[in-house]
């Protein structure tokens, strides 16, 4: 099963960027997942503090994105801005993308203005509070199973 993590980055807030998406894969493993990170691979070093910039061209990076979106199974979109003010608009066209595919969401948030906005409670198959929450539940394992499993 391919699970694309969309959420928010930005270069001052790059260790909780990075921080959510790693608990995840360290509980879940590598067996029978395939982890597609918007993360992985980037220069670190050369995402501006804003998040709005990098060493790889945009265009580069949203054609990217935009792939392995598409080739996923599950979406979890942590919805999180970690304090900063920036919209997730990156993450908001993700999630755009795979409600064209019918790919599920899972949107991690405890903000109401996600919760009740119209199209983001729509996107979403799921909201959960937290990544405790998601594990705690088996919303992944849910999916996984209807997934892989939906042999009559």
């Amino acid at each position: 099963m391919k699970i694309y993590l969309a959420g928010f980055i930005q270069g001052s807030k790059l260790k909780e960027c990075c921080d959510w998406r790693i608990e995840i894969r360290k509980y879940y493993g590598d067996d029978g997942y395939t982890w597609l990170d918007p993360l992985n691979g980037k220069d670190f070093a050369t995402i501006t503090q804003d998040g709005l910039k990098s060493s790889n061209p945009a265009q580069a990076i949203v054609h990217r994105d935009y792939v392995s979106v598409h080739s996923a199974d599950l979406i979890i979109a942590n919805m999180d801005t970690f304090g900063e003010s920036r919209p997730l608009t990156g993450t908001i066209c993700e999630l755009a993308w795979a409600w064209d595919k019918n790919i599920p969401i899972i949107m991690i948030t405890t903000e109401n203005k996600y919760k009740e906005h119209p199209f983001l409670a729509c996107f979403a198959s799921w909201t959960i509070d937290s990544v405790d929450e998601m594990i705690n539940q088996g919303a992944i394992e849910y999916f996984k199973g209807g997934i892989e499993n939906a042999i009559y």
